[in-house]
């Protein structure tokens, strides 16, 4: 008998340890998969919302890309820009410097989503500007998560019987931010520290994004290899300086282009707005060029 609870005992302890490793890889895999709007199985029309100027409505298009039925809850999520690691929540109770929610402007219907496979629903948002609201730019995200589901444990009729057995499901949800802009706003970007080196046959490119004024910056970044010409080697979308920071520290590695190093004697880094930027429209922010 002390022999079989000690055994028993050791299966415990191993089911334990096994389920507390999944479960922190499955929150780190939802974590990368926050601002991924494009995830295989959830989808939205929309990369981000501005409320700016007379726009009081906008819509966003939900898409269950899954062959099931599914469920999917709406709400709010506060969430906050950091310099290294981009986003991260915000404990309740918790406040930023700098970041203003933008929550109680806005209404949004449905509350819930019912989607058979394929399907799309529209989802409204107004906003109700308060008469007495100080010029600012706002700011919260917009969170929509399938809704957790019984899931029947159907264990792998060859696992040794002796064995834990686990078993997963992974729920994609996705945020998108839903910025409220009021009054006079301004900003201005740099492109500052810029330093590059090769190392594995990629380029590492390393340099500080940097904002000043009291909006966020949003736009394209163009990594362009100059030795006799000039070659794009890399675009990256939406990239973002949030008004509760004043710069992001960026690195990337980047593929070198056919002829190698020669043709990256020098790297140009330009970081552009969207057409639809009030402020910007479409024009370069920044742009540096490495020594």
């Amino acid at each position: 008998m002390p022999e079989m609870n000690k055994d028993t005992a050791k299966k415990r302890a191993m089911l334990r340890a096994c389920i507390a490793f999944f479960a922190a890889m499955v929150l780190y895999a939802g974590l990368m998969l926050l601002s991924a709007n494009d995830a295989n199985a959830l989808r939205v029309t929309m990369k981000r919302i501005v409320f700016e100027g007379p726009v009081r409505t906008e819509l966003i298009t939900i898409v269950n890309n899954t062959a099931e039925e599914q469920v999917y809850r709406l709400g709010w999520r506060n969430m906050r820009m950091t310099e290294d690691t981009s986003l991260e929540y915000i404990k309740e109770g918790e406040s930023t410097d700098g970041l203003m929610p933008a929550e109680d402007m806005i209404r949004y219907s449905p509350r819930r989503v019912v989607l058979p496979p394929g399907a799309s629903q529209q989802v409204r948002l107004m906003l109700r500007r308060p008469k007495d609201l100080a010029p600012g730019e706002y700011r919260s995200h917009f969170w929509i998560q399938p809704e957790a589901e019984a899931v029947k444990f159907d264990p792998n009729p060859n696992a040794p019987k002796d064995k834990p057995s686990i078993q997963i499901k992974m729920l994609t949800g996705l945020t998108l931010p839903v910025f409220v802009r009021n009054g006079d706003l301004s900003a201005s970007a740099s492109i500052t520290d810029l330093q590059t080196a090769i190392a594995g046959g990629n380029l590492q490119v390393t340099f500080n994004l940097n904002r000043e004024g009291n909006r966020s910056l949003y736009g394209d970044m163009d990594f362009i290899c100059m030795g006799g010409g000039e070659t794009v080697v890399k675009q990256l979308k939406g990239i973002a300086v949030y008004t509760e920071i004043t710069k992001r520290r960026m690195k990337f590695d980047i593929p070198l282009p056919e002829g190698g190093a020669g043709v990256c004697r020098q790297v140009k880094v330009k970081y552009t707005a969207e057409k639809e930027d009030t402020l910007f429209k479409g024009k370069v922010m920044a742009e540096a060029v490495s020594g």
